[in-house]
């Protein structure tokens, strides 16, 4: 089977690797152009066009699929199915009919569950119990194809948006090549999805990272920091330095304070939330400084702590 690849971060790799050691065939990828990160302003090559380079693949980066040469340079590969993870761009349906056995995508949720850009996200910061993998036949609505298989997966309390990407990761790496064979042999039927109890899974917005401590609770300002911290950084402020909030447990404490309020006790660093409750926070980062523990914190800015006595909320 002939396959055109499309999909851009490190999730998506994953996958490319699953297919480039099988029998199929992947004659072409399409990832994201390079962007611009970090304060050097450096060109950064998605994980998919390394992977990519390394292997020697035909690599495309167009700005939109609906360029015509775009267009004609996929339907010459004569693919008989496009694999989408992750891709980031829009899917149009001159492209979705190219192949013979459709157009097929990976979606990190269980479909009709967080449709949408941020799906594993989405999950944790809502506290399910679950989530897993859609193996969808793609339609020009967002992810409102129906559905080949799905696998699910636990969501534990501790994950973390990484901890969930790879259980997902390790579900492809169980079933994907005996679900891409059932497709090549036509032995597999899609299912029609309930629109009427979808939910959606928008891009993360930029003030979901500020820390405000007098709307969250602890239990989820927990989960947002497990869902969001990693790829996109959580922060407060301590003065007029940006903190950033890597990792947090819930704590008991009866002792009434305020939002935001600091308190340094045997259990290390605790700050107060909505309602009186409060989390401990165990990583964190200063402003153009390392991530370090609660302890080594401490030991580095007990003046500015004690100084300031709260984090502060300053609205984007």
């Amino acid at each position: 089977m002939n396959i055109v690849f499309a999909g851009t971060p490190l999730f998506a790799s994953r996958h490319l690797e699953v297919l480039l050691d099988s029998e199929f065939h992947i004659s072409c990828v399409l990832t994201q152009p390079d962007r611009v990160s970090g304060r050097g302003k450096q060109i950064e090559l998605s994980p998919v066009k390394q992977l990519s380079i390394k292997k020697g693949l035909d690599l495309l980066q167009p700005i939109s699929l609906k360029e015509n040469d775009i267009v004609t340079k996929i339907r010459n590969h004569k693919p008989d199915l496009i694999f989408v993870v992750a891709y980031g761009l829009i899917v149009p349906k001159e492209i979705l009919e190219i192949p013979k056995l459709g157009c097929i995508n990976v979606h990190g949720s269980l479909l009709p569950r967080w449709r949408g850009a941020s799906p594993m996200e989405h999950a944790i910061m809502h506290g399910d119990e679950k989530t897993g993998l859609s193996y969808m036949k793609m339609t020009e609505g967002l992810d409102e194809g129906p559905v080949y298989e799905m696998h699910e997966c636990n969501i534990e309390s501790q994950d973390k948006l990484s901890n969930i990407e790879r259980k997902l990761i390790g579900l492809s790496e169980k079933n994907l090549l005996t679900f891409l064979k059932k497709i090549e042999k036509k032995e597999i039927e899609c299912i029609e999805q309930n629109h009427k109890v979808a939910t959606f899974a928008p891009k993360i917005k930029k003030q979901e990272l500020e820390i405000n401590w007098e709307n969250i609770h602890s239990s989820d300002l927990i989960k947002r920091v497990n869902a969001l911290s990693e790829k996109y950084g959580v922060h407060t402020f301590l003065g007029d330095k940006r903190i950033k909030i890597h990792d947090v447990s819930e704590v008991d404490s009866n002792e009434l304070s305020a939002p935001g309020e600091i308190k340094i006790s045997d259990e290390g660093l605790i700050a107060s939330c909505k309602n009186n409750s409060k989390v401990k926070i165990n990583r964190l980062q200063m402003e153009g400084k390392n991530q370090v523990s609660s302890k080594e914190f401490l030991s580095a800015y007990i003046d500015i702590i004690e100084k300031c006595k709260n984090f502060s909320f300053k609205s984007q």
